[in-house]
């Protein structure tokens, strides 16, 4: 599962099906890597080996703007953190160019999992896991459901599965990065990371279904899903 908190998908981070959900496509995913890789050997045959990292790098950062915003106008949940996430990808992808770095461009992204992955764990310390505060916001639960006992465990299990996967996702990029050139950490990255991402997003799911539906008086999950499916067609305009 991925539950990050509405920031960009971006070279170093591949779709889940929670970027899905929050609006991004494969399509976008796989245009960032292609314009990425593109634009890289571009570069390198018109100002000579080297030069087209640069390129890729400003490929990448107007095509993640173009996407962020495209969101946004079609009302998909961006709001109000959308000059955050433009301004992330305004300064990321001009220090990447001002440094000519791949250390640098992909090393922030690095540092922001790992952010994400302290913050999900801070939320659990704090009593307040992050998985409680933001589910609710896709998943119509119920007030007896949020408040019963299973239902705030499986929060914290659910938060601490996405700081886990922050983590081990970060020592996995930091290796690759390592090891490879920067279009092959963009496509191998990409390759594992809708793997990993779809896997660990429905293992989450069947874990979460399985315990929040032995909650007496909840609907169920797949019910719950069915009648925001059937309410979601009833109010598209026709």
């Amino acid at each position: 599962m991925s539950t990050e908190p509405d920031l960009p998908e971006s070279v170093d981070s591949p779709p889940s099906a929670g970027n899905l959900m929050n609006g991004g496509s494969a399509f976008e995913s796989l245009m960032l890597v292609l314009l990425f890789v593109g634009a890289e050997q571009l570069g390198n045959r018109v100002q000579g080996d080297g030069a087209g990292l640069k390129w890729a790098i400003v490929a990448a950062t107007v095509w993640g703007m173009y996407t962020m915003v495209g969101r946004w106008r079609r009302g998909l949940p961006i709001g109000r953190f959308l000059p955050l996430i433009l301004a992330f990808l305004v300064v990321r992808g001009a220090l990447g160019v001002a440094f000519d770095s791949e250390d640098v461009y992909f090393g922030i992204g690095i540092g922001t999992k790992v952010l994400i992955g302290t913050i999900f764990v801070g939320s659990v310390v704090i009593g307040r896991p992050l998985a409680a505060m933001l589910l609710p916001f896709v998943f119509p639960f119920d007030a007896a459901t949020r408040s019963h006992a299973i239902y705030r465990s499986t929060m914290v299990h659910l938060t601490l599965v996405v700081a886990a996967y922050e983590y081990l996702t970060s020592v996995w990029d930091v290796w690759l990065l390592a090891n490879s050139s920067a279009s092959g950490y963009v496509v191998i990255r990409s390759g594992v990371g809708m793997v990993t991402g779809f896997l660990t997003f429905f293992g989450s799911f069947w874990y979460a279904k399985r315990r929040l539906d032995t909650i007496p008086g909840f609907e169920g999950t797949m019910a719950m899903l069915e009648r925001m499916s059937t309410e979601w067609s009833l109010s598209k305009p026709r």
